[in-house]
């Protein structure tokens, strides 16, 4: 069907990017691809933290490997031609010159590292990023963590956008919530997320194709541009010490109010 599509897609090398590319590859099949080989998916704890914060962190991030290798299986490398990089190569000539040959008309992100010249003059004016985040109130980074930090898990979802030279503020296009369940831990929700958004990005391709645009929204409202190291073992004591990891489950019985999300919409 998009034989005269030209894709390009640029993601990480996890099994929840992949896990995106494949699934959309199943309908559309990329012209071309960059796999930025990112950070091991099972960081190390900081030093001289307390053993609460310690086991705390530990588990966290085992039981996102669990929930993720449960919700995604065993994921490879989408099927086409391929260039692989590191942090350092990602903004590069090597990437520019391999994106001006494929001179794709739309590319789809997701997992990367910050996108900068010299490659983002090379991209599409189609360029889309998917962001782990309901912008503009949950930008930057972890944004899929720090809802349940603010007891407003129904806030834990995904934004697209169009991409600009500042972090996941540039016009939204789509945004989506998973829908919530008993027993749904922190990172059942995020992999739900992911689903999601991997249905509604063929979705969104299915409306580019036939229109060649897409309607965009500019974020008016202001909200929290989040850093990686405003993230600290010692929040993970909200999550697992004080909720027990049910949070959801508060949210659903009604103990937690919160507001709901307006959600900018395609379809």
């Amino acid at each position: 069907m998009n034989d005269k599509l030209k894709i390009l897609w640029l993601g990480g090398n996890h099994c929840r990017h992949l896990y995106y590319a494949n699934s959309i590859q199943e309908k559309y099949k990329f012209s071309g691809g960059i796999i930025e080989v990112r950070e091991n998916s099972l960081p190390d704890p900081p030093e001289n933290i307390q053993d609460l914060d310690r086991n705390n962190f530990i588990n966290h991030f085992d039981e996102r490997k669990r929930c993720e290798k449960k919700y995604f299986g065993d994921q490879d490398y989408p099927k086409c031609n391929l260039l692989e990089v590191n942090e350092s190569e990602l903004n590069s000539e090597k990437t520019k010159n391999f994106i001006d040959e494929i001179r794709p008309d739309l590319a789809l992100i997701f997992g990367t590292g910050m996108v900068r010249e010299p490659i983002i003059s090379s991209l599409p004016e189609n360029t889309i990023n998917l962001h782990l985040g309901l912008s503009p109130r949950y930008r930057g980074s972890a944004t899929l963590f720090w809802p349940f930090y603010f007891l407003e898990p129904n806030y834990a979802g995904i934004t697209f956008h169009y991409i600009t030279d500042e972090p996941d503020a540039g016009d939204i296009i789509h945004q989506l919530t998973p829908q919530l369940e008993i027993g749904d831990g922190i990172h059942d929700v995020s992999c739900k997320a992911i689903i999601s958004a991997a249905n509604d990005a063929i979705k969104l391709i299915e409306k580019f194709y036939q229109n060649k645009t897409l309607i965009k929204y500019k974020q008016k409202a202001t909200g929290k541009n989040f850093l990686t190291n405003d993230f600290k073992p010692e929040h993970l004591r909200m999550i697992y010490n004080v909720y027990n990891n049910n949070i959801v489950d508060y949210y659903i019985n009604g103990s937690l109010k919160c507001r709901q999300p307006k959600l900018i919409k395609q379809f």
